[in-house]
Formats: C-alpha cells, sequence, structure tokens
C-alpha cells in the first residue's frame, strides 16, 4: 500500500489538476466563445479587470501549485517502495502534461498582457486570437493532465 505522504501528494496533484482543467474549460467553452459576440474592445475591458486584475492573484499560483505537485507526486511515488508501479506512468505523463502547461502559458501570456497596452481594435482582435490559440493547448493539456491524475490516484490507492 502506498505511504500516507505519497497518497497525500497524489490526492493534492488530483485537486489541483482538477481545479487547473475546471478553470481551463470555463476559460474555452465559457467565456472565450464570448469575446467574438460581444467584441473585442469591451472584452479587452473585461479581461483587463478579471485576467490582469484578480486573476493575476489567481492564475499564477494555481498554475505553479499544478506542476510543482504533480512534479512532487510523480517523484514520490517513483521513490515509494510500497506504491503500485502501475501509478508511476500516469503520475509521471501528468508532471510532463501540467510543466506542458506552463510551456504553453509562456504563448498565452504575451498575448493577454499585449491588451494592456492598445485601444487599437485591430490589434485587440490579434492578441485575443493569440490567447485563445494558446488557451485551447492549455486546456487540452489540463484535461489530459487531470485524466492522468484520476488514473495515478485510482493505482495509487488501490488496495
Amino acid at each position: 500500500m502506498t505511504s500516507p505522504l505519497t497518497r497525500s501528494l497524489v490526492l493534492a496533484a488530483t485537486a489541483l489538476g482538477g481545479v487547473a482543467a475546471g478553470t481551463s474549460f470555463d476559460k474555452s467553452i465559457v467565456q472565450l466563445t464570448a469575446w467574438r459576440r460581444v467584441g473585442a474592445v469591451p472584452w479587452a475591458a473585461y479581461s483587463r479587470e478579471a485576467d490582469l486584475g484578480n486573476g493575476l492573484v489567481w492564475y499564477p499560483p494555481l498554475g505553479i501549485g499544478t506542476v510543482l505537485s504533480n512534479v512532487a507526486a510523480a517523484v514520490a511515488l517513483r521513490r515509494d517502495p510500497t506504491a503500485p508501479r502501475s501509478a508511476v506512468l500516469p503520475a509521471q505523463a501528468a508532471a510532463l502534461l501540467a510543466v506542458g502547461h506552463m510551456l504553453a502559458t509562456a504563448g498565452a501570456a504575451p498575448n493577454m498582457l499585449g491588451i494592456r497596452r492598445t485601444e487599437d481594435p485591430e490589434a485587440l482582435r490579434g492578441a485575443l486570437d493569440g490567447f485563445t490559440r494558446w488557451q485551447t493547448v492549455r486546456t487540452g493539456l489540463d484535461a489530459l493532465m487531470f485524466a492522468a491524475n484520476l488514473w495515478s490516484l485510482m493505482s495509487a490507492t488501490r488496495p
């Protein structure tokens, strides 16, 4: 049976992975589909208040915490002699996918940050299009990460 510390790390990684995936799906399916209906200028005004306001307090700790918890869970499972080997591969995959999310953020963030500096509708559309493309990548990575988290959790907690 997996050690209590390892189980706790896998559970934390899965919980944060679920929050990250849910946040990504909300951003992609609910929020970003609306900007094309309301237009780039009003959406940019909203994003300045949301994503570049409270979002700067919420999104970075969530992203960093998700990466750190997934890496910690993968390392713990790999080193825990009582952990089932079947939990290691999905935990390692989840950790790599979490890192992939952070790398995709390096593509998404400049687009979002770019809306701070302009009111030009064409530039705003370009920034929002760029952000939307990278957000789609992040959502896919997060969905796969959470699936791997669940697989790892089920394997690690199996009696």
